[in-house]
């Protein structure tokens, strides 16, 4: 799913970073960072000149390392285009992205990924990376699963704990690439997975819920997913 342009780092916090473009979605650009929690210092904000929002200020380390992490790898992205400026942070959490572009974060267990678009391309991208953790999927699959996904994942030739990360990861991406159009939070249940495609590693949602004028019971959404290294990456655009 992703062919790598540019690699780099910034040592001791960030340990890699890997940039480049979306297979599936040509007009998407990446960015994925690995960092270390225990290398983090709130001076880094100003190293990397990042603003370091209000909503942080009693937050533990690990939520501040996130948190820059993954604006530096936004941030990253944005430079290699021009834009000097970093995603801020709305009151409801989400990105706020600069004027002209639209995008999506996310991170797992030291890795951060962003993804960034023109808005005049008319993608909204959401991109979502998670860990393996088969007892913590197995425990709450019904909290994101229906019978009629169950049945697609059984029969998807995956492996049942990594397919059920695939489907959990993929509608975190649809939320986040539908929630600026949508306005609203939403759950699992909204969607539902109907094919996985192992061929292309293509995924096909259907919205089970009337979400906004143009998202309606019905409606048909494509995403992607790449496995290695121990996590899932899912994009929707």
């Amino acid at each position: 799913m992703f062919t790598e342009t540019n690699s780099d780092s910034a040592p001791p916090f960030i340990q890699n970073i890997y940039m480049g473009w979306l297979k599936p979605f040509p007009s998407i650009f990446y960015s994925l960072a690995e960092f270390s929690v225990d290398q983090y210092h709130d001076e880094l904000f100003t190293k990397f000149s990042i603003p370091f929002p209000n909503q942080l200020t009693l937050a533990v380390v690990k939520r501040k390392a996130e948190y820059l992490a993954s604006r530096y790898a936004a941030q990253r992205a944005l430079r290699l285009f021009g834009c000097n400026e970093t995603p801020g942070t709305s009151p409801d959490r989400s990105p706020v992205w600069p004027s002209g572009w639209c995008g999506s974060l996310s991170h797992s267990d030291e890795c951060s990924i962003a993804v960034i678009a023109p808005k005049k391309s008319g993608m909204m991208p959401g991109i979502d990376i998670e860990f393996f953790a088969p007892q913590t999927m197995t425990e709450t699959a019904d909290m994101f699963m229906s019978a009629d996904e169950k049945y697609v994942l059984l029969n998807s030739g995956i492996d049942y704990t990594t397919a059920l990360l695939i489907i959990f990861s993929v509608k975190e991406s649809l939320f986040k690439a539908i929630y600026p159009e949508v306005g609203r939070f939403f759950n699992f249940d909204a969607a539902k997975v109907c094919r996985i495609d192992t061929s292309d590693k293509k995924i096909t949602l259907e919205l089970t819920q009337n979400l906004s004028r143009n998202r309606i019971i019905g409606s048909r959404i494509e995403g992607f997913y790449s496995i290695s290294d121990g996590r899932v990456i899912t994009v929707v655009a």
